[in-house]
């Protein structure tokens, strides 16, 4: 069983072998290595309850939601810096003439942005955090932290967002914006690491923190 070693004609080299130990012991094992910053992206179509699956699971794995920046009127009920951080549409430019958003879009109803500094603190004082994009942020995150984006997609039928967002007094133009926008949104499901539908959002959160058990 040992003939390999019996029948090699190569020679140690003392210096050589000290070099390779050498060279092994200066070489990070993967498990050295610092883990990589998560980023847990919660998109899907608009009306699927996404923000409230990310601030529950936010609080639930003890991580930060970064909470978005718009600059769309307050509806009722709402609270600036528990919804979102309302500014006016020319301090959002600003903020974007200064690169301070990790990524931005304009859609029918504002301007919605996540603030850099905020997911960059957050990331580094945690190792992760949960994020609340649609498609063109998933787009620009998974670019700059590849595999490290976590995307998880939500979606409920086009009836649940209409009786939802009629239940929680949205405004008429509002849900007819999301109805009308649902087939663009929904196509993207495919480009996703985790496809629920939140049909009970309990049940869904419970699916999402096991799924998210070997992964941050």
């Amino acid at each position: 069983m040992w003939k390999w070693l019996k029948g090699s004609k190569a020679t140690l080299d003392p210096a050589r072998s000290e070099a390779a130990a050498t060279s092994q012991m200066d070489t990070p094992l993967a498990n050295d290595l610092p883990p990589q910053p998560k980023v847990i992206i919660i998109t899907g179509t608009s009306g699927s309850g996404r923000k409230s699956i990310a601030k529950r699971l936010s609080a639930d794995l003890g991580l930060p939601y970064v909470l978005p920046y718009t600059t769309r009127a307050m509806r009722v009920g709402e609270r600036d810096g528990e919804h979102y951080r309302f500014i006016g549409e020319a301090d959002f430019q600003a903020m974007v003439v200064r690169l301070e958003f990790s990524q931005s879009v304009r859609l029918e109803r504002g301007s919605y942005g996540i603030a850099e500094r905020e997911l960059s603190d957050a990331l580094e004082q945690y190792g992760a955090a949960v994020v609340v994009v649609n498609h063109d942020g998933l787009q620009t995150l998974r670019k700059r932290f590849g595999p490290q984006a976590i995307r998880i997609f939500l979606y409920v039928t086009k009836e649940d967002i209409r009786l939802r967002e009629e239940r929680e007094g949205a405004p008429t133009e509002v849900i007819e914006e999301y109805l009308r926008n649902y087939s663009e949104q929904v196509i993207h499901k495919k480009e996703s690491d985790y496809l629920l539908q939140n049909i009970d959002p309990a049940a869904t959160l419970a699916k999402i923190k096991v799924f998210l058990q070997d992964k941050i």
